[in-house]
């Protein structure tokens, strides 16, 4: 063979075995699927991710705190934990456009002798602009007459306050309140948190005030804002 001829078939053999390596490179591994694209039954065993509602907003399976998982809004406009003992209750929630949304959460234990009932209601302009006149709402709503308490966090500024009322021959805590976004864009968060004792003729009927204010504030510390609206446009009306 001559050597023109070896140098064509050592070339074909190198242009051949590139060939292969090329075909056999590992495919492109998949993304990992979301919890609304996996099966239930793969799923944790709580509302949050076997009810077919909020399963569509769950982010991950993996907790981001010790009994907590993230949520994310429908309209995309705010992420928020969502503690593994709550149901949410779809019938009570929902949305309008991509300005508003409402969360509903309810919580029950006999063992425990307690229970609460939350609502998260978001707003993207109007209230959010001015939240002195949501905070005089609910200040005449549950006739409330003292000062705000103010929390800030990264995400946002926390007007809150509390009453203890009688509900239905229960004594409950009722803490209320309004997060203000940090960003520009005009966001708002309204909450209004219920809890009282399951049996409170039961001598397990122990709830502490501070307690139950420690655990909506952590709540409430949890939203964050998306700092736009779901289309990224303006609100109509505003």
């Amino acid at each position: 063979m001559d050597k023109s001829k070896t140098l064509l078939v050592v070339v074909i053999a190198i242009m051949a075995g590139g060939c292969g390596q090329m075909g056999s490179s590992p495919e492109e591994e998949e993304p990992e699927k979301t919890p609304a694209e996996m099966d239930p039954a793969d799923l944790p065993q709580i509302d949050a991710f076997q009810n077919e509602y909020s399963r569509e907003m769950m982010v991950s399976t993996e907790p981001v705190a010790d009994g907590d998982y993230l949520m994310r809004s429908k309209i995309g406009a705010f992420t928020i934990w969502f503690p593994e003992e709550a149901v949410l209750m779809d019938n009570a929630s929902g949305i309008d456009g991509d300005h508003y949304e409402k969360l509903r959460f309810a919580y029950e234990s006999e063992e425990e002798n307690r229970g609460y009932l939350v609502g998260f209601q978001y707003n993207y302009g109007g209230n959010a602009k001015k939240p002195e006149r949501l905070l005089d709402n609910l200040r005449g709503r549950w006739d409330y007459e003292e000062e705000w308490k103010e929390t800030e966090d990264e995400h946002g500024l926390t007007y809150y306050g509390y009453t203890i009322e009688d509900i239905e021959g229960y004594q409950s805590y009722i803490f209320m309140g309004y997060k203000v976004s940090s960003q520009e864009a005009p966001q708002a968060m309204e909450f209004l948190y219920i809890s009282s004792c399951v049996d409170e003729k039961s001598e397990s009927c122990q709830m502490v005030l501070a307690e139950e204010e420690a655990y909506i504030l952590q709540w409430v510390k949890s939203i964050q804002f998306s700092g736009t609206r779901g289309d990224g446009g303006e609100t109509n009306g505003e």
